[in-house]
């Protein structure tokens, strides 16, 4: 039986990737999971944050992970069954150390082992995400004879969690597919659009209110970054072009930690904002009020990062 190129031998963050001639262009192994020896890669796909739906178990138990998105489809040499492949992968990343919460297999496509469609529900709608050839894809994934295993796992490495959800499939007389996903968890980068002092200005005007996820704090802190300056402009322009305005500054967090805590770091995050409108850029203190609301008014579920990460946030109330 051929191997896996060791998992493990490529767990170390700044490992050589090697591309081979047959590939797609642009198609790389991610560095945690390398290929079935001799596969080629046939469809690609990377995103800096993405979020993905997993099958995790049976009737229609899922995991959501959100992170640095890998998603690839290999074509594995003639002559290698699914069984082989997917053993391979099993061994491999159970040997690097990931835990396989979850697998099942060989089993029906339409409606398998969890009771979820493995080609609709899983490599159809990344499929369509991918550069490649879509159709040669499909027919790798998409095995009519119900040929597909499935797993998922997770590694925990230096504080890094990365989850990868492996399907194997192979079709009549066909060579077997692989559909590897592997989401390097982390938060999605905030502050990459500023809202600026005009649309400050018509947000409170039609909502009575504007978020402002601009406005960045060290962490577990109420101290401002400096990447702030750009949305604390904007904020002051705004509060000049409309001197009658009054606003409370109303600070908010996720729901990590204790309640106490995040109610009185919500409320020294909103005093820092309008300290710094205040002392910075000479708004009257009169036109300005600071309050905390902590959790108590999440704009998304607290169950993810992505949900968390939209509920850490500053908004701009009229009064």
């Amino acid at each position: 039986m051929r191997k896996l190129v060791c998992v493990a031998a490529m767990l170390s963050l700044g490992v050589t990737q090697v591309t081979f001639s047959a590939d797609l262009a642009g198609a790389k192994d991610h560095p945690l999971v390398s290929r079935f020896r001799g596969a080629d890669a046939v469809g690609y796909g990377q995103a800096d944050f993405g979020n993905a739906r997993l099958p995790s178990g049976a009737n229609g138990k899922h995991t959501d992970a959100a992170g640095r998105l890998t998603d690839i489809v290999y074509r594995a040499p003639p002559g290698k069954r699914a069984a082989e492949v997917f053993e391979n992968y099993r061994q491999a990343l159970a040997g690097a150390g990931f835990a396989i919460s979850w697998q099942c297999g060989p089993g029906t496509r339409d409606d398998g082992c969890g009771g979820f469609r493995f080609a609709g529900d899983l490599a159809d709608p990344v499929i369509a995400t991918l550069k490649g050839d879509s159709s040669e894809m499909i027919k790798l994934l998409d095995a009519t004879n119900n040929n597909v295993s499935y797993l998922i796992a997770t590694l925990v490495k230096n504080g890094q969690t990365s989850t990868v959800a492996l399907m194997v499939s192979q079709d009549d007389e066909r060579p077997t597919g692989v559909l590897l996903r592997v989401i390097d968890a982390a938060p999605m980068a905030q502050g990459q659009v500023t809202v600026d002092a005009a649309a400050m200005a018509k947000g409170l005007a039609a909502e009575g209110k504007i978020t402002l996820y601009g406005l960045h704090f060290a962490t577990d802190s109420a101290t401002l970054t400096p990447d702030s300056k750009q949305t604390l402009d904007e904020m002051a322009k705004a509060l000049k072009a409309a001197p009658a305005l009054k606003v409370y500054i109303v600070g908010h967090t996720d729901n990590t930690g204790a309640l106490a805590h995040n109610e009185k770091l919500s409320q020294d995050r909103a005093a820092a904002v309008v300290k710094a409108l205040t002392t910075t850029y000479g708004i009257a203190a009169n036109r300005l009020a600071a309050k905390g609301l902590a959790s108590y008014s999440p704009v998304a579920a607290n169950t993810s990062e992505p949900g968390k990460a939209k509920n850490r946030r500053v908004e701009m109330v009229a009064q």
